[in-house]
């Protein structure tokens, strides 16, 4: 029998987005990942679509985030951390992985598409659409660390009270921030066509071993990308969204 604290929580998930419920509680990405939810680049529709768009049953998607809420194991609580500190973390972590990676992946898809290419020609799809990609990404990071995480953190200094915001250098945050999510967009569209073409990263039998290592990084990499875009795509940018109509930014509608 359900308890009014039950049926209140469920109709509470029922209401939020994937986002929302991913950013209250950062365990909840492994529920979405087992019904193959989109909590990053899709993250921003409610629980009951996202679930009739992967024909899951909401009432076990939702049956699944409860058991996670009441299990022990420590979670980050990233959305309740400052603004700066979460865009220190961004980059330490993940831009810094993301950097590190590239160049590694760069070799890999290459020499598994010169190869193994006439074999299957899929690896040369796959090297093809991680160059266009990763070198996408990198430039994509460069605005991030040179032009909004500064002047997030000076409207985070602004707001207590350090010392004003002068204007910035481009043209608007949240024209900026728009840009961005329309790059998160592009590599999630390209993520996806990784995991389709590598059917869900799984080398073939006669793979050697650098096509095993590309496919095992290349999942590695989708999963810490997608907590990547979430950080940004349901926590840093919406609020940082609020920070700019404080400071009486125009906000384009």
């Amino acid at each position: 029998m359900h308890t009014i604290d039950d049926r209140k929580l469920t109709n509470d998930l029922r209401q939020q987005t994937v986002g929302e419920i991913v950013s209250s509680d950062y365990r909840n990405a492994e529920v979405f990942k087992r019904y193959d939810i989109d909590f990053c680049c899709g993250g921003d529709i409610p629980l009951t679509q996202a679930c009739a768009d992967k024909d899951a049953d909401v009432n076990a998607v939702i049956r699944d985030l409860q058991q996670v809420s009441k299990l022990e194991t420590a979670s980050e609580n990233y959305d309740q951390w400052n603004l700066d500190f979460l865009a220190d973390y961004i980059v330490n972590e993940h831009h810094g992985y993301t950097k590190q990676v590239i160049p590694q992946l760069n070799a890999f898809a290459e020499k598994v598409a010169m190869v193994h290419g006439d074999r299957h020609p899929e690896t040369r799809d796959i090297a093809d659409i991680w160059s266009k990609m990763s070198g996408n990404m990198i430039t994509h990071m460069q605005r991030e660390e040179l032009q909004l995480f500064p002047y997030i953190k000076k409207l985070v200094q602004a707001g207590d009270g350090e010392k004003p915001v002068t204007p910035p250098a481009f043209d608007s945050a949240s024209g900026l921030i728009t840009e961005l999510e329309n790059d998160h967009d592009d590599t999630g569209n390209g993520l996806a066509k990784l995991d389709r073409l590598s059917d869900r990263f799984t080398p073939p039998q006669d793979a050697c071993n650098t096509y095993r290592a590309l496919y095992a990084s290349l999942q590695e990499f989708t999963a810490k990308t997608k907590e990547h875009i979430h950080l940004e795509n349901n926590i840093l940018f919406p609020k940082a969204i609020q920070l700019v109509k404080s400071d009486r930014e125009e906000v384009p509608q």
